[in-house]
């Protein structure tokens, strides 16, 4: 006999003992769901953290002067990108690219006239701004950049400014406030303009809700006396895009000689970088308790039908069944238990998940950040696989002893066990 012709034998043999045949599927079926619910929950946390940090910050490409990302930090005003418009027609010409904006980020005083404090200004053109904040997925809008008080900056704004809601806390600013903003230019002289608060933003960095003022990037123009500016953030149609949209700019680029470097978002975003190997590394933890829990209830089971079906193992073998014919059924038996555990698992964990995601899962700001969120559960196709797979191993895994204990019965003292 081949290896699938003890199929329906293996079938019945599960049903017998329905009872523990039930406890054992429940057993894979919780570990599956507990671990579809546990990665879909990082997924989610990955999701919301990627667009919040694209759509309020980011985009998904920036451009720079070639030798910023190196010693812009120390030299930032030695590295703008002259005649801006020019590289922006160009590169929103480009297959899945939405828009192209222009950003300067310089350090500040700002000013209340009883309190000073340093500021990072990150100058913006408020349209096209606008329209980077928008997530379309609407299970995600609550991530990116939001107006607490006030309104955001328009294309008409002219000397208004928009606070991160530390910032205004810490220098009791309110909308409608009169503020003095100071800074150098790029030639090295002071510059001072009479600005008013015109909103209170919240965003997923909390650094930068806490020291980061916007600007108007006209505005920030005048104040730092150049039309030159130090990025191109660039927002894309999919997320998923970044890479091949990258390689198209730096074709472009090279074509045309633009002396710049293209950066993805991955290369930017360190903080949720970390946050996402973190998770990741706990996920895999998570998993091996779960296979663990998996292997010991089906080690369990075949052991008790071991010692229940002496007897009958005795028999079958006195007939003419081989040793290997014992080993492929008993295998088969928890292979089955696998396949139908992890079945169960992946149904309720995705009707689960998708209550879950509906009713949404209330949580305090993230590390770092300053906005609360309700989270849900995204269950990706490869996370079913895992689960599934998970089981489907685990199952058959721990049968291998249970089952090799059986084929080395002997016949006599089979049939004499009592």
């Amino acid at each position: 006999m081949t290896f699938w012709r003890f199929v329906p034998l293996a079938f019945r043999n599960i049903r017998r003992n329905r009872v523990r045949s039930s406890i054992t599927l429940a057993a894979i079926a919780v570990g599956a769901t507990a671990l579809l619910l546990a990665g879909g929950f990082f997924q989610d946390t990955f999701l919301r953290m990627r667009e919040g940090i694209i759509h309020s910050h980011l985009g998904h490409v920036q451009i720079f002067k070639k030798g910023y990302s190196q010693y812009g930090a120390a030299h930032p005003f030695d590295y703008l990108i002259q005649n801006p418009a020019a590289l922006v027609s160009r590169i929103e010409n480009l297959p899945n690219v939405e828009l192209v904006t222009q950003r300067i980020l310089f350090s500040a005083l700002l000013s209340t006239g009883e309190n000073t404090v340093a500021v990072t200004a990150q100058a913006i053109q408020p349209g096209r701004e606008a329209q980077l904040t928008v997530i379309r997925n609407l299970r995600h809008a609550d991530t990116g950049l939001a107006i607490l008080h006030g309104e955001n900056l328009s294309e008409e704004s002219s000397f208004e400014i928009l606070l991160g809601q530390g910032l205004a806390r810490s220098i009791d600013a309110k909308v409608g406030d009169e503020l003095v903003i100071l800074t150098n230019t790029i030639g090295g002289s002071l510059n001072a303009f009479d600005v008013t608060v015109k909103g209170i933003f919240a965003s997923p960095s909390k650094e930068f809700d806490d020291h980061g003022i916007r600007i108007p990037l006209e505005t920030a123009s005048k104040l730092l006396r150049t039309d030159a500016v130090q990025s191109l953030v660039v927002l894309l149609t999919e997320t998923d895009l970044t890479e091949t949209v990258r390689a198209s700019i730096e074709q472009l680029a090279s074509s045309e000689n633009w002396e710049v470097e293209v950066l993805a978002w991955p290369e930017l975003a360190d903080f949720y970088n970390r946050v996402v190997a973190l998770y990741q590394r706990q996920f895999a933890v998570l998993a091996l308790i779960i296979a663990l829990i998996v292997v010991l209830s089906i080690f369990n089971t075949m052991n008790m039908a071991i010692s229940e079906r002496t007897r009958e193992i005795g028999t079958i073998m006195a007939i003419g069944y081989r040793r290997r014919d014992v080993l492929s059924i008993f295998l088969l038996e928890g292979l089955f238990l696998g396949l139908l555990g992890g079945l169960l698992g992946l149904v309720f964990g995705q009707g689960l998940g998708f209550v879950l995601s509906v009713s949404g899962i209330p949580m305090p700001p993230p590390p770092g950040g300053s906005v609360e969120w309700k989270a849900g559960i995204e269950i990706t196709r490869q996370l079913l696989l895992q689960a599934f797979g998970m089981c489907v191993l685990a199952s058959t895994l721990s049968s291998i002893y249970p089952a090799w204990r059986a084929s080395r019965l002997v016949i006599a003292d089979a049939l004499r066990h009592t």
